[in-house]
């Protein structure tokens, strides 16, 4: 997803006004200084960057709405290693890639005006990614409380761009532009036509663009922004399908307010790596420090 300059110039020149207006006192968690380090910009094919994983030590990307159906591997230099397209589908608005130890599944949700009834993930097997062109398997799905489908752009509850497998589920995180919350929904990680189903909610202030699970800490990340400043949020004990109770860690960019934040992912090392699409920023991938030191 992404804006025009003009509107971008507008929203952060707000968001500046909000913050000298001390928009932050209800901040659920105090802010952490925290730093993002550019590791490479990337190559103009991925301005419109959306979503991201980490396989075989390289970077797995895609770009979103009305792009190529290609999922695209990267080195950490930001070079295109090659394209994968994925046969007999069209990118309508990918926003969000994720994966488990067998399949790569790709969210083609994006939903800006809250009217799409064609919202797809698309299935592909480990297995394949050899080739050059994969066949996915289609899991359809629709919002199980969504009933107005009149188009409503940047006000929709049911607009989407986070997802993670877990088990036999996938979990999405909604991109909430009416309030302070993001949606937790699930569906079967199986081909076929289902309603997600809502299951709690967490209060992050802000849209979520992005996320990642690691199942070896039960730790959640959600990347998104808040007033157009980048955040990430770490949500500690985080059980996929439970209620959760735990503790919710705030990181804030204010450095690099109007960044467009798409992915995020951790590396075998443990590393956390975001991307960034065109915008005020040149499209990118950083890496980022949460603590108190850079």
């Amino acid at each position: 997803m992404h804006f025009s300059h003009t509107f971008k110039i507008t929203l952060i020149l707000f968001s500046i006004l909000n913050l000298y207006a001390g928009c932050h006192e209800k901040e659920k968690e105090p802010v952490k200084p925290s730093y993002m380090t550019q590791v490479t910009v990337l190559p103009e094919e991925l301005s419109e960057n959306s979503g991201m994983i980490w396989y075989q030590g390289l970077i797995w990307t895609i770009t979103d709405s009305g792009s190529e159906p290609f999922i695209y591997v990267v080195d950490t230099a930001g070079n295109i290693i090659r394209h994968i397209r994925l046969d007999g589908v069209e990118n309508t608005d990918w926003e969000e890639i994720a994966q488990d130890e067998s399949f790569i599944y790709v969210g083609d949700f994006g939903n800006n005006e809250g009217a799409r009834t064609d919202l797809r993930i698309y299935k592909i097997s480990k297995s394949n990614l050899a080739d050059t062109m994969v066949t996915p398997e289609v899991i359809q799905f629709a919002f199980a409380d969504q009933t107005d489908f009149t188009p409503n752009a940047y006000n929709t509850r049911f607009d989407c761009e986070a997802m993670i497998s877990r088990g036999d589920s996938l979990f999405l995180f909604t991109k909430n532009w009416t309030g302070a919350k993001t949606r937790i929904y699930s569906l079967p990680a199986v081909e076929g036509n289902y309603q997600a189903y809502p299951g709690g909610e967490l209060n992050v202030g802000g849209q979520v663009t992005a996320s990642v699970y690691s199942a070896t800490d039960k730790r959640l990340y959600l990347l998104g922004y808040m007033d157009y400043i980048p955040f990430v949020w770490v949500c500690n004990d985080f059980f996929p399908g439970e209620n959760y109770e735990g503790l919710m860690m705030q990181f804030l960019f204010p450095e690099k307010i109007g960044m467009q934040t798409e992915g995020i992912v951790l590396t075998d090392k443990g590393e956390l790596l975001v991307s960034c699409e065109q915008s005020l920023y040149s499209p990118a991938i950083l890496k980022v420090t949460l603590g108190d030191q850079p």
